[in-house]
């Protein structure tokens, strides 16, 4: 249900500046020809055209070994394709490159969450938002917090999600995932409260009409839950919680 990828890519495009020599007589600099792969590398990302996108991220590599950007895309390169050893690899030099980087640290934190060690992955998560004038925080509590939820402790999930509300109280991710916590633990009105509040600060996607629709059956509001069934079968008929729909009503024939 979270989506973290366009959030990296939003992270990573973010420190990307092409500059030129001024001179098209001059070969560019090595340092500008592996920006300039580094940014094709993270718009192929973008496209999911992964075979392009590693093309140019190992050339920008090749004339940029220390550049922590570069390593964390093919890291996510890699992690789509399914080579995970080598994923994990770039994150960790990455993170070596860049030890006080908190986007670094809770990138390579995600992956072994999702593929590895879960405890390690909390450490990381907790050293990532010690980082002094670390912005972003609240991004880091979410993935926390999801992390946490993926391992079925809903408690410490609550906690990290609550102190990304702190920071950021209309954080969409962060209120998607504290109403899916509610769901789990059966607190119904709660969840309610947090798909109501996603809904009044961004545009509605299949995962928050997903969870409305079962809060809704779950508290007996059938018109509510009608209502949000409708909505995720006009706007979102391809999506996978539409086919989840689908295949539950299905079942209760």
């Amino acid at each position: 249900m979270h989506k973290l990828y366009p959030v990296i890519l939003v992270l990573l495009l973010s420190g990307c500046v092409t500059t030129t020599t001024g001179d098209v007589n001059e070969p560019a600099p090595k340092e500008e020809v592996a920006q300039l792969n580094l940014e094709l590398g993270i718009g192929y990302l973008r496209q999911n055209d992964l075979e392009q996108a590693r093309a140019k991220l190992e050339k920008s590599i090749h004339d940029n070994p220390d550049s922590p950007d570069a390593h964390r895309a093919l890291g996510l390169v890699y992690e789509r394709m399914g080579e995970l050893d080598s994923a994990e690899k770039e994150y960790r030099t990455a993170m070596r490159q860049a030890p006080d980087n908190p986007d670094v640290i809770d990138q390579l934190a995600v992956y072994l969450c999702l593929h590895g060690d879960s405890q390690e992955a909390f450490k990381l998560f907790d050293r990532a938002v010690e980082i002094p004038l670390n912005s972003r925080r609240y991004i880091v509590y979410t993935n926390a917090g999801t992390c946490a939820k993926r391992q079925e402790n809903l408690d410490l999930a609550e906690t990290y999600l609550r102190r990304a509300l702190e920071l950021d109280a209309q954080y969409a991710i962060a209120l998607l995932q504290m109403s899916d916590v509610a769901f789990r633990r059966e607190n119904f009105l709660q969840s309610r409260a947090f798909v109501e509040r996603y809904l009044a600060s961004a545009v509605p996607t299949p995962a928050v009409l997903w969870i409305g629709y079962q809060v809704e059956n779950a508290l007996g509001d059938k018109s509510a839950a009608d209502s949000f069934a409708k909505r995720l079968l006009r706007d979102f008929a391809a999506s996978v919680e539409a086919r989840m729909l689908l295949e539950q009503r299905r079942n209760a024939r």
